[in-house]
């Protein structure tokens, strides 16, 4: 349709080579959604007779219920799909939805539009699993769990203090996301393909129907794609942390160690083996961030060499960014799940930290301090000790030391497991849990910037 005055018809297996039509699916709504507001906006400024706005505001009403007609079409993307519907159903007068507008500017209004959906909706699912991980943790506060090091029993600490490590690095996650959404948050419409329209489009008041801001120069509000390789490194960033604990998982439900007993609908059985029991959500989600880097990678491989401007290059980035943006967001679902039913096996956990001497550090830092001895000297006949059967025993009958696992982990030491001390941080994040969603409800409704208005 764009082309044939000057190009003249495509090549089939061309078009089929640059369209986007399949991608541009995840993307519709918001397409329609940017669509409607441009044909509201020139009609509150008489530069559309208004009865031929609203047919054409009905018809894009329409596609916003039922867009699978567009992607019957033969055409280059979404964009130019919606003017050859909107031509077979209103004639010639589709001709006015164009003015003042590019795909430029909306293509970017519509991927903002997508990824802020998929922000909100990521920030209120980690704010849900981090609420599930502080109820699971203050059920937990004495229940003794081996902390570990190079996946070696290292010190005691517990559940509970487990729990609320995963908690608060999920709250500095949540704190980014908010924090880019408002970047995120940004209408380009009104900027036309580069160096924005001679129609006097007021941009503060479009953008106020779908933006809570605008990307004010037309250069970066169209061509500019940093606010999603930006989400997306924090999302690749989430999805490895997330592998990190999906990897603890897996090991901590192995026979060998058996402290959680997950879900069954989060396992899988063997097609050969009747016994087996697999963590296979787990799994996929250790596979996903490799995934996710292959993505993010993908995208920045793609802008690094896009000059200022649009390129069609930039069109390929978006398929990247959705799969990351929507894989992410389905993980932290499974999370949320698996650890608002994941049993712990108490007594295995307190069996390993028996067996293995967790309590050196606390009886060197102990005998250090009742004696006075470099510590350096104290760990070295600790170390010497631990070879030998009894450890416990001989420390005790030599300084008079004796403690237990539930006198170990209680360490008045911010951060520490001590009970006393993981009660503390779990009032502090759920302030700070109420505090996000309390954001998160605010940027929602911003206003637009003080001084723009």
């Amino acid at each position: 349709m764009y082309r044939k005055n000057l190009l003249g018809k495509p090549n089939p297996k061309i078009l089929e080579y640059t369209s986007s039509i399949e991608e541009d699916r995840e993307i519709v709504d918001e397409v329609v959604e940017s669509l409607i507001a441009h044909v509201k906006n020139l009609k509150d400024l008489k530069m559309i007779p208004c009865d031929k706005g609203d047919l054409i505001l009905k018809e894009l009403k329409s596609l916003l219920e039922n867009p699978d007609p567009l992607f019957s079409l033969e055409a280059e993307d979404v964009h130019e799909a919606i003017e050859i519907y909107l031509t077979g159903r209103i004639g010639e007068d589709e001709g006015y939805l164009a003015l003042g507008k590019s795909r430029n500017d909306h293509v970017s209004s519509a991927l903002r539009l997508k990824t802020k959906k998929i922000l909100i909706e990521q920030i209120k699912a980690l704010m849900e699993f981090r609420q599930i991980l502080l109820e699971r943790a203050e059920s937990n506060l004495t229940t003794i769990m081996p902390a570990f090091t190079h996946m070696q029993p290292a010190q005691p600490s517990t559940f509970a203090h487990y729990l609320c490590y995963i908690e608060e690095t999920l709250a500095e996650y949540t704190k980014a996301l908010l924090f880019f959404l408002k970047i995120v948050d940004k209408s380009p419409l009104g900027s036309g393909a580069v160096g924005s329209t001679s129609v006097p489009i007021d941009r503060k008041k479009l953008a106020k129907t779908l933006f809570s801001d605008i990307a004010i120069n037309s250069i970066s509000a169209t061509s500019n794609r940093d606010f999603l390789s930006m989400v997306c490194s924090i999302d690749t960033g989430l999805s490895v942390f997330l592998s990190r604990i999906a990897g603890d998982v897996i090991a901590f439900t192995t026979p060998q160690f058996g402290y959680f007993i997950l879900p069954q609908e989060h396992l899988a059985t063997s097609s050969m083996m009747p016994q087996k029991k697999n963590p296979v959500t787990m799994e996929i989600a250790r596979a996903w961030s490799g995934e996710a880097i292959g993505h993010l990678t993908a995208i920045l491989t793609i802008l690094k060499s896009v000059p200022t401007g649009y390129s069609l290059d930039l069109q390929s980035a978006n398929k990247h960014a959705m799969a990351i943006l929507k894989g992410t967001l389905e993980t932290i679902n499974v999370f949320s799940d698996l650890f608002k039913k994941i049993e712990v096996n108490e007594d295995k956990m307190r069996k390993d930290a028996q067996i293995f001497p967790i309590l050196a550090t606390d009886v060197a830092e102990k005998i250090t301090m009742k004696t006075g001895m470099p510590y350096r000297k104290v760990y070295w006949e600790v170390a010497a000790l631990i070879k030998e059967n009894d450890f416990y025993a001989k420390i005790k009958e030599k300084y008079g030391i004796e403690i237990t696992l539930d006198e170990g982990i209680k360490k008045r030491v911010i951060g520490s497991p001590d009970p006393e001390m993981v009660k503390q941080y779990i009032k502090i994040a759920g302030k700070s849990l109420k505090k996000d969603a309390s954001d998160l409800e605010k940027k929602k409704k911003i206003s637009m910037n003080e001084a723009l208005q």
